[in-house]
């Protein structure tokens, strides 16, 4: 049974143009469904999103809505129930009027210090020099305690250029190692070879930063710095600390020989020493298509990852399992096709995973894109939020398949499970004019009646 949601939507329309900052906090009780939209008329794009010890929601999105047409992060708190508490907007001011304006947007959120501060990470542009741009965050208010803006230099020997400089460099996400006070930070980095099938390459960057250093210092090294990957277009994705175990997961583009086939886009899983960045151990997931990797959990021994697969033309959510343990052997992978499956009873082309939760019986959430479909009345759709169900083994389960969205270009980018088994989703709605983040909790059932 396919759900669709598309006149409830509507009745929320009035409410696009200020959000939901100025609302009664005890208006809706937390355990009722609600739909929540945060913006302006400027654009607005969810990217992440974490929940606190007190049930309150923080979601990290970006905005442009600045009389220079520059983006900055853009971070809303909220009580359980979706209602503002505050939302402020953040950005690297280059102190240079005569330069462009700076393009900061964000990859990731992670709460620290018992959640009384939120770090916020992603990537600054200005005039197409590229930077890892971090916030320290004041939970309670939002106010800065502190910021990061790095950029590598390379200087390294042994290629036909001896003396780079400063190069392009992305953060993608960041975890706080107590034991050293320090923040491992992921990104990715320009970086060169000799190899004549590569011409601009990018590899993962892995490094820490001492948490009481002076950030604002011009001189500021790393503690330690792991430039790896496959050295050709490879990309951090996500990090994560389990049981004192630490994991990376990264898109890596596959290099000419490889019998994966060169130029595929695939997922590296990688264990690393938080103390160094040396891989510990790692994998390659791959298809002859390309698979690139959205986000990760961790349940029991096993690490799963969510992405998408295929080509323009057929694109598939990705759910991929494998054991902490990382073996040399393939791993399990299944690619959700809803194009094939006729018990939808649509005719959809291709899916986008960007999320995923699992469940206490071992069912996988996935929240992610329906790049389009025809519904059985014959509406065609693009670009819808979806809401979907799978077992352990990738099986489809088509009565928890379920559509939302509005007239334009929607996408659910993260997914929390609550303790009742009701889910809250962090989405970008598209209204044509302008598009917003929204905050939405479903019943147990996944449903929003």
């Amino acid at each position: 049974m396919i759900n669709y949601w598309r006149q409830y939507l509507f009745v929320f329309v009035s409410l696009a143009m200020v959000g939901c900052m100025e609302e009664d906090p005890n208006s809706v009780p937390p355990s009722q469904t609600y739909v929540k939209y945060f913006g302006s008329t400027a654009t607005e794009q969810m990217v992440d999103m974490v929940q606190t010890v007190d049930n309150e929601f923080l979601m990290l999105g970006y905005t442009n809505n600045k009389e220079a047409g520059d983006f900055d992060f853009y971070i809303i708190k909220t009580d359980s129930a979706g209602n503002g508490i505050w939302q402020q907007t953040y950005g690297y001011n280059h102190g240079n009027t005569f330069r462009s304006a700076s393009q900061d947007v964000p990859k990731s959120v992670r709460l620290i210090n018992n959640d009384q501060n939120l770090l916020a990470i992603g990537t600054s542009d200005v005039s197409d020099t590229l930077s890892i741009l971090m916030f320290n965050i004041d939970v309670a208010s939002g106010e800065v305690v502190d910021s990061l803006r790095y950029q590598y230099y390379d200087n390294r020997t042994g290629t036909n250029i001896t003396d780079r400089g400063y190069v392009s460099t992305l953060g993608a996400d960041v975890l706080y190692n107590e034991s050293s006070n320090e923040y491992i930070i992921l990104g990715s980095v320009e970086t060169w070879s000799n190899n004549i099938y590569t011409s601009d390459p990018q590899s993962i960057l892995l490094m820490a930063i001492d948490a009481g250093a002076d950030w604002q210092d011009p001189n500021l090294s790393p503690s330690w710095m792991d430039i790896g990957g496959l050295r050709l277009e490879d990309t951090g994705i996500k990090l994560m600390e389990t049981d004192g175990d630490y994991f990376l997961l990264s898109t890596v583009t596959i290099p000419f020989g490889s019998n994966l086939g060169y130029g595929n886009e695939d997922v590296l899983l990688a264990e690393f020493n938080p103390s160094s960045g040396a891989y510990i151990n790692s994998t390659l997931y791959g298809t002859t298509e390309n698979d690139i990797a959205a986000n990760f959990i961790s349940y029991g021994n096993s690490l799963m990852v969510v992405g998408t697969t295929g080509d323009d033309q057929n694109e598939k959510a990705f759910y991929l399992k494998v054991p902490k343990a990382l073996p040399e052997s393939d791993s399990e992978g299944f690619a959700i096709d809803v194009a094939g499956n006729e018990s939808l009873g649509l005719n959809a082309s291709g899916t986008q995973g960007k999320d995923l939760i699992r469940l206490p019986n071992g069912n996988i959430y996935i929240a992610g894109q329906l790049n389009a479909y025809t519904s059985p009345s014959g509406e065609f759709k693009e670009n819808e939020i979806v809401i979907f169900r799978t077992d352990g083994f990738g099986n489809l389960d088509t009565d928890n398949f379920r559509i939302y969205g509005s007239e334009d270009n929607d996408q659910a980018n993260a997914i929390l499970l609550q303790g009742d088994g009701s889910l809250v989703i962090g989405a970008t709605i598209d209204f044509g004019s302008t598009s917003m983040m929204s905050l939405m909790k479903t019943n147990v059932r996944g449903e929003f009646k």
